[in-house]
């Protein structure tokens, strides 16, 4: 369980703010931020209250295992930041990699991944759907059930890994799509497993 100070130094984070940046908002300086994160000082109700406001969380949060009726749990979290590849990664019928390059940087919540993905198609829907971003551990084998970002004849693609009686195949999370059996003089290359996958932002549907 993390203490109130944990609980406000995640909430910091979450936001991108500094200690500094967050004492402004409750009108406090930024050692006492510094206090209440590292236990030497304990937030009254009041500070509780305008920190409370402010993450847009109940108050009990800072003091409960189970705050409220919360469907989610906060977790403490370490970022890495890898590098955005201009390829997309098909999740169709494959798209080819021309001119493959860094178009920026992204955050990971995993440490174990190299570089990051774009996903083009549906044939992973749910699970990696249309313009997510895959988070991939770069190396040239898998296991049986990883999903992986392979070249298979020249394009790339985001697919189940299967191996069976040493036989390869493919296989879309979308039943529409057929499986790809791979043939051992076929030209194919595991170019990493996905170990993170960052959805599009969730839209309200309005009734």
């Amino acid at each position: 369980m993390m203490n109130i100070g944990e609980k406000i130094k995640f909430l910091r984070l979450q936001k991108g703010l500094t200690q500094e940046q967050l004492g402004k908002v409750i009108n406090v300086g930024q050692r006492t931020i510094s206090a209440y994160e590292s236990g030497k000082a304990t937030p009254s109700v009041e500070v509780l209250k305008a920190l409370a406001d402010f993450f847009e969380v109940p108050i009990d949060y800072f003091f409960s295992d189970h705050p409220g009726q919360s469907e989610v749990e906060f977790v403490d979290v370490e970022f890495k930041t890898v590098p955005l590849y201009s390829a997309p990664v098909s999740a169709g019928n494959g798209a080819f990699p021309d001119d493959i390059y860094v178009i920026g940087e992204v955050t990971a919540i995993s440490k174990d991944v190299d570089f990051a993905v774009r996903v083009v198609g549906d044939s992973m829907q749910p699970v990696a759907p249309d313009g997510s971003v895959l988070f991939v551990k770069k190396q040239p084998h898998a296991f049986n059930g990883d999903m992986i970002v392979c070249t298979y004849d020249g394009w790339i693609y985001v697919k189940w890994y299967i191996k069976e009686d040493n036989k390869v195949m493919l296989l879309s999370e979308n039943p529409v799509y057929l499986p790809i059996i791979v043939e051992p003089d076929d030209r194919f290359i595991i170019h990493g497993v996905v170990k993170e996958i960052m959805s599009k932002p969730p839209k309200k549907v309005l009734k």
